[in-house]
């Protein structure tokens, strides 16, 4: 006998060992969508009785755990929500009043980015370094461009904008909710009350566009990077005196300044606007 008849013959004498797999206990419970039926009944008026789709017809589900423990599993689940919810709270006030500029900026900040840290903040209680890094470059970029435009607001043309300020007034206290102006190249319309402009004078182009050339504020125009210098002085010169303004925008164009209207009759060809719109905006 060789070795390789002895390896055989001690596999063949060896016993089979059988895995039995240990009993699992199963809890029953009768299926909600069905009470038990294991049919599903449905319709107004034509009632179908179908098999439950949420049992398979059988009535009832089978769960590893009773109907109490899954509840108190539930249950704690939603403790440890609340409790991690409360931490959260406490790290982000604790971290708003470590980073105080930082927390501004999220604060005050529009955007999918501010809004997504914001997010962040109050799932985690923190940001990382990265982040924080990135809010603090983007906080100190607004304060920069807010310093600019506060020296370019002091270097902006001072101009007398009471009779401008007091064609508007008219036109609103007449019933018109959105006055506007055609004057020159440009159009003038006042700035909604409850807007963060409110009070100011919005100056746009004539265009297909109405490219945005400025804003009328506090006695100076604020003109923007599209506002060339002739239309800055024509603005200004406008402002000062809007009905005179408005009398040369209707004969140079023989439309109203108003309306924007042709104008067909011989007296208002004459006087560049028409009466009722005069009336209104007190020209």
């Amino acid at each position: 006998m060789n070795l390789f008849d002895i390896q055989e013959d001690e596999i063949h004498a060896a016993p089979a060992t059988a895995t039995v797999a240990p009993a699992v206990t199963l809890y029953k419970e009768n299926c909600k969508k069905c009470n038990g039926s294991g049919r599903w009944i449905g319709g107004y008026v034509n009632h179908t009785v179908r098999t439950c789709f949420a049992c398979e017809g059988r009535g009832f589900h089978e769960y590893k755990t009773s109907g109490t423990q899954r509840a108190a599993g539930r249950q704690s689940a939603e403790n440890r929500k609340v409790s991690q919810a409360a931490a959260a709270t406490s790290n982000a006030q604790a971290w708003a009043a470590a980073n105080p500029a930082a927390y501004s900026w999220l604060s005050n900040a529009r955007g999918d980015f501010a809004a997504s840290l914001s997010q962040a903040l109050t799932k985690y209680g923190s940001l990382t370094e990265k982040q924080l890094a990135a809010v603090l470059k983007c906080a100190a970029a607004d304060l920069d461009r807010k310093a600019a435009a506060e020296q370019r607001a002091a270097a902006a043309p001072q101009l007398d904008i009471s009779r401008i300020e007091l064609t508007f007034q008219t036109a609103k206290d007449k019933g018109i909710k959105r006055p506007k102006l055609r004057l020159d190249t440009f159009t003038f319309s006042p700035a909604p009350d409850s807007g963060k402009n409110a009070g100011a004078i919005y100056v746009k182009a004539k265009d297909e566009d109405g490219t945005y050339l400025g804003k009328i504020m506090q006695g100076r125009f604020l003109a923007s990077r599209d506002c060339a210098a002739d239309q800055q002085a024509a603005v200004i010169a406008a402002a000062s005196d809007p009905a005179a303004a408005a009398i040369a925008y209707g004969r140079r164009f023989g439309a109203c300044s108003i309306c924007g209207r042709e104008l067909t009759v011989g007296e208002s060809i004459d006087r560049g606007i028409g009466p009722i719109c005069a009336g209104k905006f007190g020209f």
